[in-house]
């Protein structure tokens, strides 16, 4: 108890500089994707995005795009840029990074400082020259590398290397999108369709409030977005409203993963070097930019509008178009190998659904029944949770960066339908788990569970080879050898188990006294019986305590009947039979 008391406390004392670490890397994230946004969309194309109100964006903002022709060209430059980095120093910075945070965790990969910088500005040039990205994927991987480091380096056992990663995505995407609740949660849900890596969450709240009070002190602690959500009037026509859009959003997000995945077949049968591809995903991610500027970048301040009940410069039809393109944006900037994350654009493309549906739904009513930015919020957290199968960490998260907790009621009931629609076969997340059970870490909690539930009499050997107490050695021998047995019960007339001989017991015998010499005279009397209703884990343990290698199995330990024999081979047996060894 006092061990595991320390072992806890030790992983909650290091959440805290894992915390301090990624808050310090976020800022130098968010400060460097400035730098890269206004050099490639500013300099070269003459676009300067809008912002989000929580970084300084304004209502005033004048939509222009001096250079419009550039920026399938200046994508392009960025994926070749991102190519080179990617290619000759960090191959896992590639793509989308919250899901190699999800592999590194699962299957004990490794993911160090070197390739969390390369991710830093590889991310940065991705989203900057106009690739539709999330940023949330380079802090996830950030903060997951920066976990893995301090275990490193401290040389912790994997299962708190584990939980050091954990909480260090977390704190990675709580700090870079100003939620530190919704950090804490991701920590533990991420990983999985539908379980939590419990032991990670403390820990995970832990680096996660440390990281944001960090970028705080940089940025400021104000919400990403800034609205005024009206609280629900739960008339009939919203909540039809409501339970339409989370059916909408469940096939967006199914379409979503249909073409991002499709994408990426792609690319990765295309017979052209690893370096050329982000480039030519870019350049074919900017054409969708010219159609709609929601395409170009993470589109933040479009959303921020949307919140606002304001369509600058953003007309109905183009607002439906939208959704498939920055879809194909998103996917052919990352499914080639492009740098950032899903997150953004799924919270874009769910942000599009709901103003669209509530734009269409006003104009079929004739008024204002449906608040455009509940809407706008409510789009977002259906269409991920839909996407990735995390609805809690989405809720929480979407209601931190807007403050907009009215929209709890509606969200819930739009997201259970889009959840439960879109099924979890298949996420964002390629390396996302059902449960812990399936995951290679837990292995071995699996083999416990298994030896748990299954019995003695689904393993044993039934038709089991016995001799009487008067057989000589010299027969217990040959029969051992022709059968390639170590062990054989004696039983007496009324098949009542009084001995056991094996391997050992015989090679005590000298080879010239084995034809004289009985079983009955060598047998270990008495032994170790086991019955049909003991879970294997109770056999083993027993095994593991006495030495034993193998136990015969009788009916009770009244009448000592044998009813079988069971071995470390036939557990092993059966554990190869389940697929766990």
């Amino acid at each position: 108890m006092i061990k595991e008391l320390y072992e806890i406390r030790k992983l909650l004392f290091l959440s805290v500089p894992v915390g301090v670490l990624a808050g310090l890397l976020a800022a130098a994230f968010l400060y460097s994707l400035d730098l890269s946004t206004s050099f490639f969309l500013g300099k070269l194309v003459g676009y300067y995005p809008p912002k989000p109100a929580g970084e300084g964006g304004s209502s005033t903002y004048a939509f222009y795009i001096s250079h419009k022709f550039l920026l399938p060209f200046v994508t392009a430059l960025g994926g070749l840029i991102v190519g080179f980095m990617v290619y000759y120093l960090a191959p896992e910075a590639a793509g989308v990074g919250t899901d190699v945070a999800i592999k590194a965790f699962h299957y004990g990969l490794p993911v160090g400082l070197r390739s969390s910088l390369v991710k830093l500005v590889a991310s940065a040039v991705t989203i900057g020259s106009g690739g539709a990205s999330g940023r949330e994927g380079p802090m996830a991987l950030i903060g997951a590398g920066i976990g893995r480091w301090f275990g490193e380096v401290l040389k912790l056992t994997r299962t708190e290397k584990n939980i050091l990663l954990a909480a260090g995505l977390g704190a990675g995407i709580g700090a870079v999108f100003r939620a530190p609740f919704a950090g804490g949660i991701l920590s533990a849900e991420v990983f999985y369709k539908e379980d939590f890596e419990v032991e990670a969450l403390v820990p995970g709240f832990v680096a996660s409030i440390v990281a944001y009070l960090v970028v705080g002190s940089f940025i400021g602690y104000e919400p990403l977005f800034e609205t005024h959500v009206p609280f629900p009037r739960f008339s009939a026509e919203e909540i039809a409203g409501y339970i339409v859009l989370g059916i909408t959003s469940a096939f967006v997000a199914k379409f979503a993963i249909f073409v991002f995945y499709k994408v990426k077949e792609f690319f990765r049968g295309l017979p052209i070097h690893p370096i050329l591809k982000p480039a030519l995903g870019g350049f074919l991610a900017g054409l969708c930019g010219l159609f709609t500027p929601l395409a170009i970048g993470n589109s933040y301040g479009w959303v921020q509008f949307f919140m606002e009940n304001t369509f600058l410069y953003i007309s109905l039809p183009v607002l439906v178009i939208s959704v498939p393109l920055v879809i194909l944006a998103f996917s052919l900037t990352l499914a080639s190998g492009g740098s950032g994350g899903v997150f953004g654009p799924s919270l874009v493309i769910g942000g599009i659904t709901g103003a669209t549906l509530a734009s269409l739904f006003n104009d079929l009513l004739g008024g204002n029944v449906f608040d455009v930015g509940t809407m706008t919020i409510v789009g977002m957290i259906s269409v991920f949770t839909a996407a990735a199968s995390a609805p809690l960490s989405t809720i929480v998260l979407v209601t931190e960066m807007t403050q907009g907790y009215n929209i709890l009621p509606y969200a819930l009931l739009s997201l259970v339908i889009a959840h439960n629609l879109a099924g979890y076969e298949r996420t964002l997340f390629e390396y996302q788990l059902l449960n812990r059970l399936e995951s290679p870490v837990h292995r071995d909690e699996l083999k416990a569970f298994v030896l748990k539930v299954a019995k003695v009499k689904d393993v044993m050997t039934r038709n089991v080879i016995t001799l009487k107490p008067d057989a000589s050695v010299l027969e217990a021998k040959r029969i051992m050898a022709e059968k390639f047995i170590a062990g054989i019960p004696i039983v007496d007339d009324e098949g009542r188990v009084v001995g056991i001989v094996t391997t050992s017991d015989i090679l005590r015998v000298e080879p010239d006294r084995m034809a004289t010499t009985t079983v009955g005279e060598i047998m270990t009397r008495k032994p170790m019986c086991v019955l049909p209703d003991w879970n294997l884990l109770e056999v083993i343990r027993l095994f593991v305590n006495n030495g034993y290698g193998r136990a015969p199995v009788v009916s009770d330990f009244d009448s000592m009947k044998l009813v079988g024999i069971i071995s470390r081979a036939d557990i092993a047996r059966y554990l190869v039979k389940k697929g766990i060894v």
